[in-house]
C-alpha cells in the first residue's frame, strides 16, 4: 500500500498538470470577497479571544504570546480593512508607484484620506510581530510539550 502511494506521489510530482487552485475576480467582486475574508479573520479572533477570556487554559508563557499575536492579528485585520477600503476610494492618479518599491509616493495635494492611507499601508507594523509571536507561542508550546514528556519519562 505505502509502494502505491509513494510511486503514486512521485508521479505526481514528476507530470504536473496545471492546477487551477486560483481564480482571480475582478473588480468589483475580487474586493467584496477579499473584504469578506478580513471580517471573518476578525470575528474568529474575537471568538478565539473571547472564549480565552472566560475559560482561561493557562496563564503561561505560550498562552501569553499566543493572546499577543492573535491582538496584533486583529489590529493588522481591521488596519488592513482600512487600507484596502482607502485604495480602493483614492483614484489611481493619486499615487505614483514605480517599480521600485521604496520611490512610491502620494502626489500632492494632500488630502485626509491620502494620510490614512499612507499611515494604513503599513501594515507590516502589525503582521510581523504578529507572526513573531505566533511563533514565539508555538515554540514554547513545544518546550512545555518536551519539558512535561521528560518528566514523565523520568
Amino acid at each position: 500500500m505505502s509502494f502505491m502511494f509513494a510511486i503514486s506521489f512521485i508521479l505526481f510530482l514528476l507530470i504536473p498538470g496545471p492546477s487551477l487552485a486560483v481564480q482571480v475576480h475582478g473588480p468589483p467582486e475580487g474586493y467584496y470577497v477579499h473584504q469578506i475574508g478580513h471580517l471573518l479573520f476578525i470575528s474568529s479572533i474575537i471568538f478565539f479571544l473571547t472564549f480565552l477570556k472566560l475559560d482561561p487554559p493557562s496563564p503561561r508563557r505560550p498562552w501569553m504570546f499566543l493572546k499577543i499575536s492573535m491582538f496584533l492579528f486583529l489590529l493588522w485585520n481591521i488596519n488592513a480593512l482600512i487600507a484596502h477600503y482607502f485604495s480602493n476610494m483614492l483614484p489611481r492618479e493619486a499615487l505614483d508607484t514605480p517599480l521600485d518599491i521604496f520611490s512610491h509616493r502620494i502626489l500632492p495635494p494632500i488630502t485626509t484620506e491620502k494620510y490614512i492611507y499612507f499611515i494604513t499601508r503599513n501594515d507590516h507594523l502589525l503582521c510581523v510581530p504578529a507572526m513573531f509571536f505566533l511563533v514565539l507561542a508555538l515554540r514554547a508550546f513545544r518546550q512545555t510539550l518536551d519539558s512535561e514528556d521528560s518528566a514523565e519519562d523520568g
